[in-house]
């Protein structure tokens, strides 16, 4: 739903519709702020963190010498597929090289493809040796050696429209040895009494956690230290960015669009000093996400033959 509509249909209901009582403006603002609780409450704007990704560029880090032409650059196969669209199984990603004065002076990278975490770049032919180059990726949510704390903020949203940031993490979930498990997050207290004892001595995969903070400026510490790079899975609940024209993505899904404007209504009677109608209004609002709630979560049966899995 667009900026526009979501203000008609607040000052339809608080029946404002030559804007005589609210300022415009405080609309737009009570608009957000019930979007904001909206994503909250109903934990409709969801994220998981990559744990593969593209390759956006490449770094020469060596340019070898008598080349005459240019060499050919080969990109390994996809080594972590998603299994996700657009490309499932992974897709080959392709590049070619740039000479000058017999060296390589540049790669630049054709086709990203999909499913890569540690890619490698070679080249042959050309008629010289001694090139190298390093792939950069799309960004990946990892562990990184040596590092103990990670904050909500560093999650990169940028491919998700719509979304600001992120408010708080359900689950967090790391890739050792081909194995996705799910970290145990404990409360700092008990992390710092019991399980983050050695300071920097001890690294090896992370098998601890806990959250410390909340909301956007909350963050992770994980014990012990990586010793290397391993691949973090978070499942991320966001906010939404603020509609600030028609223009403006909105990310939060239907059917919880049409309780906002109910809310709205609600600040704006608030602002009004109607506590009443303001009452009424926060309480439709309450019973919309409700409603919606519990459609948007059907009861499933693991087995409808009520057989158990060994």
């Amino acid at each position: 739903m667009a900026l526009y509509e979501y203000m008609r249909q607040v000052q339809s209901l608080i029946r404002d519709e030559k804007q005589e009582q609210i300022n415009p403006d405080n609309i737009v603002r009570y608009v957000n702020r019930a979007r904001r609780e909206c994503a909250m409450r109903a934990q409709c704007l969801r994220f998981l963190t990559p744990i593969s990704g593209q390759i956006v560029s490449a770094t020469v880090t060596a340019g070898g010498s008598g080349y005459t032409s240019a060499p050919t650059v080969t990109i390994a196969a996809p080594d972590y597929p998603l299994g996700a669209g657009p490309k499932p199984q992974g897709d080959q990603a392709t590049a070619t090289a740039q000479i000058a004065g017999g060296v390589v002076s540049a790669v630049n990278i054709n086709y990203g493809g999909y499913g890569y975490f540690q890619p490698t770049i070679t080249f042959s032919g050309g008629g010289g040796t001694g090139a190298a180059a390093t792939p950069n990726l799309s960004y990946i949510n990892t562990l990184n050696a040596g590092q103990e704390v990670y904050n909500f903020s560093s999650v990169t949203l940028s491919g998700q429209p719509g979304f600001s940031l992120v408010h708080s993490v359900i689950s967090v979930s790391i890739i050792f040895s081909n194995y996705r498990y799910s970290l145990p997050i404990y409360s700092m207290s008990t992390y710092q009494s019991l399980i983050r004892q050695y300071a920097n001595t001890y690294q090896y995969v992370s098998f601890f956690g806990a959250q410390y903070g909340r909301g956007a400026s909350g963050s992770f510490y994980f014990f012990p230290l990586p010793s290397q790079q391993y691949q973090m899975e978070w499942d991320c609940v966001c906010l939404p960015i603020d509609l600030v024209d028609d223009t403006s993505v909105e990310a939060i899904p239907l059917p919880w669009q049409d309780a906002i404007p109910w809310l709205s209504a609600s600040y704006c009677y608030n602002e009004l000093q109607n506590w009443n109608a303001a009452r009424y209004y926060q309480s439709e609002f309450d019973r919309y996400m409700s409603i919606y709630g519990r459609a948007a979560s059907p009861g499933r049966q693991t087995n409808q033959y009520g057989r158990a899995f060994a």
